[in-house]
């Protein structure tokens, strides 16, 4: 959530990328284990393309779905309590833009729809978003004030923005940030898994580190019931897969993941089925 305006008008740019880019990626995501894919076969064909569209989109936001040169990131500036949630501050920054244009900010839900959440944003010098120098650009703030990005979030849930340039270029760039990471690291590899869905119906797995297209071993347990694959890193050393976790009779649990290469084996737990807030 953010403490900005939020408006669904007029959000054909952001979206046209979005929609180009998750056709031009890898048209197939990666294996997951067979506990995923048993769910998965209960998909209808138009589910099954839907998933796997919006995996592509998790696994290639950012920077890859940029345009070239572009490059948007955030600066987590301030935690703070609020009843039964924790508020995270950020400011935006950018680079590689046209230079004396505007911009309007965009939100991609994890269902892959956009919202549009603020436009009239400028960039100082130093690259940083504020208001634009107009005022009521921005809620509660004054011309040239910083936009701040006010937002909270469960357990592994992904928050990301999209800015693109109002001039006839329609530069993009794209950030995610997980305010609330689930993550494990050893041996200098990393693993991190990713809400697909609101309650984690969906779950993506996300490691880096791995040595380049090594082999990799998956096993994972939820109440018991173990689950072995094969897997293979990318050339850069990444691993990506989707889990759809549930357990027949279960309505939430835990379940555990480890990927294991000839050097390192990080291994996470993360829960499916329930939500709440950090």
């Amino acid at each position: 959530m953010q403490s900005i305006t939020r408006r669904t008008l007029n959000v054909f740019p952001l979206l046209l990328l979005v929609t180009i880019a998750v056709a031009q990626s890898d048209r197939t995501v990666q294996r997951a284990p067979e506990s995923a894919r048993n769910t998965a076969q209960d998909l209808t064909a138009e589910q099954r393309a839907k998933s796997e569209q919006l995996a592509r989109l998790q696994k290639h936001f950012g920077k890859d779905m940029s345009t070239p040169g572009v490059e948007l990131s955030l600066k987590e500036v301030a935690r703070s309590n609020a009843g039964d949630r924790t508020l995270v501050k950020y400011d935006l920054y950018a680079v590689g833009f046209p230079p004396k244009t505007s911009f309007t900010l965009y939100q991609v839900q994890l269902d892959g729809s956009v919202v549009k959440t603020l436009e009239g944003v400028t960039l100082t010098d130093q690259g940083q978003a504020i208001c634009g120098g107009t005022a009521n650009m921005c809620q509660n703030q004054g011309p040239d004030d910083p936009v701040e990005l006010v937002v909270y979030a469960g357990k592994g849930e992904p928050k990301r923005f999209g800015l693109v340039s109002d001039d006839e270029s329609h530069a993009k760039g794209l950030v995610s940030v997980v305010p609330f990471p689930n993550a494990a690291s050893d041996k200098g590899c990393r693993l991190e898994s990713i809400i697909g869905s609101p309650n984690g119906e969906v779950t993506y797995l996300q490691g880096s580190g791995f040595e380049p297209n090594a082999e990799l071993t998956i096993d994972g347990e939820s109440y018991g019931e173990k689950h072995h694959d094969i897997g293979k890193a990318q050339s850069d050393g990444s691993y990506f897969s989707t889990l759809m976790p549930y357990v027949v009779g279960k309505r939430s649990g835990k379940t555990t993941c480890e990927v294991k290469s000839k050097n390192c084996n990080p291994k996470l737990t993360f829960e499916w089925g329930t939500y709440r807030l950090e």
